[in-house]
């Protein structure tokens, strides 16, 4: 007669075989699991909610320019969908203006005011590193920006670019060194 005993697994070897089989089950299913319980890496490039208006608040070189936006409603405007191209004039920019410019443009005249900051948006995307040629644009102001470029940098007008193609969400900007002055607005 066959011994049946012979022929079965050593003592405790159905146990281990049964738990092996549940950890090798239970790694595919794990493996099978959405991304979405997975931690992301930080993000690194910039956030949606990073437009023209949200890199000026958090950058204060720009606090002059933010505070002058945002007294002539053009904040809102640099917040939207865009795209814009932004020529910000940093503090330094505003501070050479003729003695008490500024004050005035801030609380009696921001009419003339909107007009100036105008003159320094336009509504698209311009990469000055794709331009080779000099170029004129159309500002939000509905007048023209005349960008010439040089060996080593841009000229907008009277002023020279400090830094370029600074990409946010809804456009580009690029910093420069001061105040442009619409057609208008030169007295």
């Amino acid at each position: 007669m066959l011994n049946l005993s012979s022929l079965s697994a050593p003592k405790g070897g159905h146990i281990l075989a049964l738990v092996l089989i549940t950890v090798l089950l239970g790694a595919c299913g794990q493996r099978d699991a959405p991304e979405s319980t997975a931690p992301s890496p930080p993000d690194t490039t910039v956030a949606d909610t990073m437009t023209v208006d949200r890199v000026l608040r958090t950058d204060d070189r720009f606090s002059t320019l933010t505070a002058s936006l945002d007294s002539t409603g053009l904040d809102s405007i640099l917040a939207g969908n865009g795209p814009y191209t932004l020529f910000a004039p940093p503090n330094a920019a505003f501070d050479a203006l003729p003695n008490g410019t500024l004050p005035v443009l801030l609380s009696d005249r921001t009419d003339r005011l909107r007009t100036i900051l105008a003159h320094h948006v336009v509504e698209q995307r311009v990469p000055l590193s794709s331009l080779s040629d000099t170029t004129t644009l159309v500002t939000l102001a509905d007048d023209s920006l005349r960008i010439q470029p040089s060996d080593s940098t841009f000229t907008i007008e009277n002023a020279r670019v400090l830094d370029a193609d600074i990409t946010v969400a809804n456009g580009l900007i690029h910093v420069i060194d001061a105040v442009l002055r619409p057609p208008e607005a030169t007295e």
